[in-house]
């Protein structure tokens, strides 16, 4: 009956030779209670939290009276006899990684009740599944843009509390421990990259228990060595170290699985990437040197001979939000001469400026021109020593500190 009931059974058969030893009695002599090999039979090597686990137990030679129970040493685990010597249980869902003792109750011929150990073990694992990362992972107390063009700006104050947050509840029952990498990295307005920081932790779905997300934690932190400095707070939120960071800068936040614990195919889609900006003073000054190419002069008479340098002190309006500086700016320097401090009679002279930078119009589009280097069209009021005020026309390329 047994072979048909469980033909598949047999091929984990693993023999534990159960020999019954003294026990005491009130008197201290020990009696002996049954003489017997027991097979026990599980149908899987290997369990996961909600399965079902069949056990069936064969006993050979058996010379005693009495009656055998397996049990489970998992808290809250129940196995239901199924039929001759066979039973049936569900692994809890909330049961911790690890391995439990089969037991088993004896009850004799005498009407006395015995819990004997066995070398058999029933073997449980977390489930090793990679959740998409947003269903549970976010930034707060703002959520940030997925777009470099279009992010959040925030004060110096609203920057240095963001954290990343996790709503564990929203990971699914059955994707064990979640390992994630945040790469933080910070880039100066002139796409230098001034900060970068990298941090690996973890989180899993909460139990409704404290007791028991604890237990879980330090189970967890023990097994994955790369996670032995993290601290419980971090399974619910990550603080972002955002401090020193220059005006206008921009704060790049990229949540990512950690591959290197959870060996799967790389997914490129399974990312959360937001972005920031840091907001700055909204009237900037600047320093500015320029190659410039006269157009027009309003006193073409009165002749001058003008180099081929302007050094301008410029200063520039920037936008409250976008951070892009408005592509009209004014300056005050030195123009036409061949050095910036070399001014004379005839060698050029002091102006006022007012620069239409077409290369500022492309960064709002972030057409990847370099930062510092400005070009465009500049109306002049010039002021040469030992020769008539003008105003001129001219086209100018440089760069801008």
């Amino acid at each position: 009956m047994r072979k048909c009931l469980f033909p598949s059974l047999l091929a984990l058969l693993v023999v534990v030779t159960m020999r019954a030893e003294a026990q005491k009695r009130s008197t201290g002599l020990l009696q002996p209670i049954f003489d017997e090999d027991i097979l026990i039979v599980t149908d899987k090597p290997v369990y996961y939290p909600d399965d079902t686990l069949h056990l069936a137990i064969q006993r050979r030679g058996s010379t005693a009276a009495g009656s055998i129970t397996p049990i489970v040493a998992v808290e809250g685990m129940k196995l239901t006899p199924l039929g001759f010597d066979t039973y049936v249980g569900v692994i809890p869902q909330n049961v911790t990684p690890g391995s439990y003792r089969i037991l088993l109750k004896v009850l004799d011929a005498g009407g006395q009740n015995f819990v004997y150990e066995t070398g058999r073990f029933v073997e449980v694992e977390e489930y090793q599944a990679v959740e998409q990362l947003g269903r549970f992972v976010g930034v707060a107390p703002l959520e940030g843009s997925n777009d470099p063009q279009t992010a959040v700006t925030l004060d110096g104050q609203q920057i240095r509390t963001l954290r990343v947050v996790f709503q564990r509840d929203s990971i699914g029952l059955r994707m064990g421990p979640q390992f994630v990498t945040i790469r933080t990295m910070v880039q100066s307005r002139d796409g230098l990259t001034t900060q970068s920081f990298e941090r690996r932790v973890m989180t899993f779905r909460s139990h409704g228990d404290p007791e028991r997300d604890r237990a879980m934690f330090i189970q967890y932190r023990t097994a994955y060595g790369a996670y032995a400095a993290i601290s419980t707070e971090e399974c619910e939120q990550v603080r972002l170290p955002l401090d020193s960071l220059p005006a206008w800068a921009s704060v790049r936040v990229n949540i990512e699985p950690d591959y290197t614990i959870r060996i799967d195919a790389y997914d490129r889609s399974n990312s959360v990437t937001r972005y920031f900006r840091v907001r700055g003073p909204t009237i900037e000054i600047g320093f500015s040197l320029a190659i410039p190419k006269v157009l027009y002069d309003t006193q073409s008479r009165d002749t001058i001979i003008y180099g081929n340098t302007s050094a301008m002190v410029r200063f520039y309006y920037v936008d409250a939000e976008s951070g892009n500086r408005f592509p009209v700016s004014l300056g005050i320097g030195t123009f036409g001469v061949n050095s910036p401090i070399d001014v004379g009679i005839g060698r050029g002279g002091f102006a006022l400026s007012t620069l239409l930078d077409v290369v500022e119009l492309t960064r709002i589009h972030d057409l990847g021109f370099v930062k510092k280097f400005n070009a465009g069209l500049e109306v002049t009021p010039f002021f040469p020593l030992g020769r008539r005020a003008r105003v001129l026309i001219n086209v100018q390329v440089g760069f801008s500190l």
